[in-house]
């Protein structure tokens, strides 16, 4: 805005928030964020400021996790701790990733009623995903979905020029979708060193977590297991990722009424779902798929967690 020549003593007025203490990083207070968002959107007269944020953002705007993100093995692992990092650390937004058969599919969901205000952030947040895929990629994300929920305006070009994808209005939900190919390309700037701090850090917050809110471990493995693929990581792997022992993992999920099977067993019952849904697959195909070696077993798991065989669901569901 200063760039712009726009007086910005109005932003900070009656909120307890100084140009200083922006500039100086560090949380701020959801009210006096939302106020100076609705006042610059004032300000800007016509302008998009979720645009123009988003465009003009990286994730090191993010703090540690921005760094985490760019340090981070691939592109999946990157989304996975942008996840972590908003339901961890931010108040008013969750960023839900779920795998899907072409890809990755990340749902922004608001804890607050965000009102005129909601769409700004959605903008600035599809926008800074894009520029994380493109940054470590350095590749136009030019086949991502993103589907917002604000109606279509009369004129598109701002849109049209900001996001590279294919872009959609007036959707139930606001969600990206990124093809698998982008997914799991390994990223130039991954140091194992500093990876490994981030996700030390984000153990450590979990046990901080743990010891105030419920469901902090549990919500933790099922983003995990949420945005993998088949076959599924197992106990090892998941206590490997949190830096705990197989033991210790059990304990906390223990702690919180959970298990690390039930939670693994609701990701699978999801994912056979997902194939008797959207593909042709026989059963005995998805159950081997799934990491069952005995179809029977399958069928039995499926029927536990739904109340029907799998071809008694595939029969009676709406395909896509």
């Amino acid at each position: 805005m200063e760039r712009r020549n726009i007086d910005i003593a109005a932003l900070f007025a009656n909120s307890s928030l100084t140009r200083e203490a922006l500039l100086g990083g560090g949380d701020i207070n959801i009210v006096d964020f939302l106020r100076i968002l609705d006042v610059g959107h004032d300000r800007l007269e016509g302008e998009h400021l979720g645009l123009i944020l988003g465009r003009n953002m990286r994730v090191f705007a993010l703090g540690p996790v921005g760094a985490g993100m760019v340090v981070s093995p691939t592109v999946r692992e990157g989304l996975r701790l942008t996840e972590s990092y908003t339901r961890l650390h931010t108040s008013y937004i969750v960023m839900q990733a779920s795998s899907t058969l072409d890809g990755i599919r990340i749902q922004l969901l608001y804890q607050y009623e965000m009102g005129a205000l909601k769409h700004f952030h959605t903008e600035t947040a599809a926008l800074l995903i894009q520029q994380y895929v493109e940054d470590i990629t350095g590749q136009p994300l030019n086949d991502a979905h993103y589907r917002l929920s604000v109606p279509k305006p009369a004129d598109t070009s701002a849109y049209d020029e900001a996001f590279h994808g294919h872009l959609s209005f007036d959707g139930k939900q606001d969600e990206i979708e990124i093809p698998r190919h982008w997914l799991d390309q390994p990223s130039p700037y991954f140091h194992a060193e500093l990876w490994q701090q981030s996700q030390l850090s984000l153990s450590k917050r979990l046990q901080e977590l743990g010891e105030t809110r419920t469901q902090s471990y549990s919500q933790h493995v099922r983003a995990l297991l949420r945005t993998s693929e088949p076959p599924l990581p197992d106990l090892g792997q998941v206590a490997c990722n949190l830096h705990v022992s197989e033991r210790t993992l059990n304990r906390r999920l223990q702690a919180e009424s959970s298990s690390f099977r039930q939670l693994k067993s609701e990701a699978l019952a999801n994912w056979a779902k997902i194939y008797l849904d959207q593909t042709e697959h026989s059963v005995e195909s998805i159950a081997a798929t799934l990491g069952y070696k005995d179809t029977a077993n399958f069928r039995r798991a499926f029927r536990k967690s739904t109340d029907s065989s799998p071809n008694e669901y595939r029969s009676t569901s709406t395909r896509l």
